[in-house]
């Protein structure tokens, strides 16, 4: 029996952005990283994920991307009806303190774009232990109805 992968839902407009991070999680072979280009893509993949009842355990959103931006992207998803308890990063180069309050007020966190490649596998473990404590909270009860 083949067990389930969790999925993550990372939207990035850069791709050199989204292939490190996509590296730093390919050996944790339980998680699938899922790309959204932008805040409105994420928004409507995580539409389409609810629909099909097959929510990430973690979004992460780059701050800035086009069309839709990642502080538009998790005002989004926390006024939404079915997505707004979603667990969310933002992750971005910023390191602004009002970036941080932001994510405060919308019960994300901020986490800085690491420069080197061993402070983002840190990093992407500390997304995986996120992740893995929502999964467990799961049979507990559903985060995602009010």
């Amino acid at each position: 029996m083949t067990q389930r992968k969790n999925t993550i839902l990372y939207a990035e407009d850069d791709l050199d952005d989204l292939f490190i991070l996509k590296q730093a999680f390919q050996q944790h072979d339980h998680i699938e990283v899922m790309h959204a280009a932008d805040g409105k893509m994420a928004i409507a993949l995580l539409e389409t994920m609810a629909v099909e009842n097959m929510l990430p355990c973690l979004v992460i959103l780059d701050i800035n991307m086009p069309v839709m931006n990642g502080k538009e992207a998790l005002q989004a998803i926390r006024g939404h009806a079915v997505l707004h308890r979603l667990p969310v990063v933002l992750f971005s180069t910023s390191s602004s303190s009002s970036d941080r309050i932001f994510a405060e007020s919308y019960q994300a966190l901020l986490v800085t774009k690491p420069a080197e490649f061993s402070s983002l596998e840190t990093i992407v473990s500390q997304f995986i232990e996120r992740c893995n404590f929502e999964i467990n909270n799961l049979s507990v009860r559903d985060p995602y109805q009010n």
